[in-house]
């Protein structure tokens, strides 16, 4: 059973997203004194008194439709108040009850929910007490919050946990896939998350910046739950000059640390951009997998080895992308739009794999058979046992005699060589050198994706960051392995 739903709505600019925010107790949207920042249904889990339920963010109602943005964020209103178990109608407790307000109220009304009149940026009960045309709406007694500084939240929190039905239990954690839709502005991210779950879930626009926060949805796809986030296009920062896109690339980034697997979205009919190559560099960074969408594939003349040239020339760009899956679709038009999924699943199972004790050790063998490490002008290199020590993302230890004179060229041979032998793609593989290190037992790794992650403090994510991206950034060597669409 799904998370009962408490709906924020209002006109624009009354301090929604900033009530949103401080009920979570984080930033999770962005926020700016100005209309029309909010223009999707922004999901998030919240819990008080022991009780979970979703809050939702709306943008802001406009009465008159001004413009092709201004209907759909109608829509995505209209549709949260369908699904919603209690809706918090905002006013603004400075200016009062608008004519906008009225109109939207009788809306509200229509939909015979349960509401809860708040009256933000009140600092005192009696704000909202002396407002007799906030009674006039007919929605019940006022309740005097203040979103900034936190007045009256607490109270408000345990009113909507009362009004809520009872919710089902949830599943654990490690059995939802969160995946990232990434990408420069313009590259079809909201088209194929709309595509996915077979709705205008978020707000699509030719114009560049539609999206601004990073929306999370959630989903089923062959029994498994999907938490899919849409963010807002990546820029450099040397072109984000306004407060909003610069508040919306940080959602962007936060949202590569909360998923598993992050989708690339690249525009096939334009050329792969730095820009591209940075936010890979970011995902691997991050310990995230990876899937890289050509979109707009329908526009792109076809050839019999088109996609396989494509995918080639944008490998020999950025090696970092060795070993991570390719696959071109049309998110306009659906077409193979859920092959992205199919490939996501892939690669989570993928980081979260124990590769098994032996197994490492007839590869670690082979590649020794295989090629052993060079003569070094610093002196001899004795590589003596291998272990994988993390999991999620997958990480080797390699026992060697003097670990500073391994040289770049082997490691990239002993990361490609692994990919291989263990078919990890879309995992930023980490190998890591040390003269002596302890093993890890498969069942110990098992018990780290469970939660029980006593003593792996030495693999942290500061070392993964620190040796393991600097190993995939020197990875200079292409390869056609890896599952690949056309």
């Amino acid at each position: 059973m799904s998370l009962p739903c408490a709906v924020i709505i209002g006109r624009p600019n009354v301090g929604k997203s900033s009530l949103f925010n401080r009920i979570l107790g984080r930033r999770a949207a962005v926020v700016a004194d100005r209309e029309g920042v909010t223009r999707d249904r922004h999901y998030q889990e919240a819990e008080w008194d022991d009780k979970r339920f979703r809050i939702v963010d709306t943008g802001g109602f406009m009465p008159k439709e001004i413009s092709h943005l201004d209907s759909q964020v109608k829509t995505q209103i209209d549709m949260a108040l369908d699904e919603a178990s209690v809706v918090l109608f905002v006013l603004d407790g400075l200016t009062g009850v608008t004519a906008q307000d009225q109109e939207f109220a009788r809306m509200v009304m229509r939909k015979r929910k349960q509401v809860i009149l708040v009256v933000n940026k009140s600092e005192k009960r009696d704000t909202a007490m002396e407002a007799p045309e906030a009674w006039s709406l007919g929605m019940g007694e006022p309740y005097p919050v203040s979103a900034l500084s936190g007045f009256g939240i607490r109270d408000l929190l345990d009113l909507i946990v009362s009004m809520l039905p009872e919710s089902g239990p949830v599943g654990p954690s490690r059995e939802i896939l969160r995946l990232a839709v990434l990408g420069r502005p313009n590259s079809g991210k909201s088209t194929l998350v709309n595509a996915l779950l077979g709705e205008e879930r978020v707000v699509t626009s030719d114009l560049a910046g539609t999206t601004r926060d990073a929306i999370d949805t959630e989903l089923e796809y062959e029994g498994r739950r999907i938490v899919l986030t849409d963010t807002a296009g990546l820029r450099k920062k040397s072109r984000v000059h306004d407060e909003v896109e610069h508040f919306s690339n940080l959602r962007a980034l936060e949202a590569i640390r909360r998923s598993q697997v992050c989708v690339l979205m690249v525009d096939a009919t334009d050329t792969v951009s730095e820009q591209d190559f940075r936010i890979c560099e970011k995902i691997q960074e991050a310990g995230r997998g990876l899937v890289v969408v050509l979109n707009k594939w329908d526009e792109v003349e076809a050839g019999d080895k088109t996609f396989a040239h494509a995918v080639k020339e944008i490998r020999r760009r950025s090696p970092v992308l060795e070993g991570m899956p390719f696959v071109a679709i049309s998110a306009l038009t659906g077409k193979r739009a859920t092959k992205v999924l199919d490939f996501s699943i892939k690669v989570k199972d993928n980081l979260e794999r124990i590769l098994g004790r032996e197994k490492v050790i007839e590869f670690f063998q082979l590649a020794l058979d295989t090629h052993p490490h060079p003569t070094s002008s610093l002196g001899p290199v004795r590589l003596n046992r291998c272990c994988q020590v993390m999991v999620d993302p997958v990480a080797l230890a390699i026992e060697v005699s003097n670990p500073e004179r391994v040289l770049p060229s082997y490691v990239r041979y002993l990361r490609r060589k692994a990919m291989e032998h263990f078919d990890l793609k879309g995992v930023p593989l980490r190998i890591w050198f040390r003269d002596r290190f302890q093993l890890r037992t498969d069942e110990e790794l098992e018990a780290y994706l469970n939660g029980h992650r006593e003593g792996f403090t030495e693999w942290e994510e500061a070392e993964w960051i620190e040796e393991g991206a600097a190993i995939s950034a020197s990875s200079g060597t292409s390869s056609s392995s890896g599952d690949e669409e056309e």
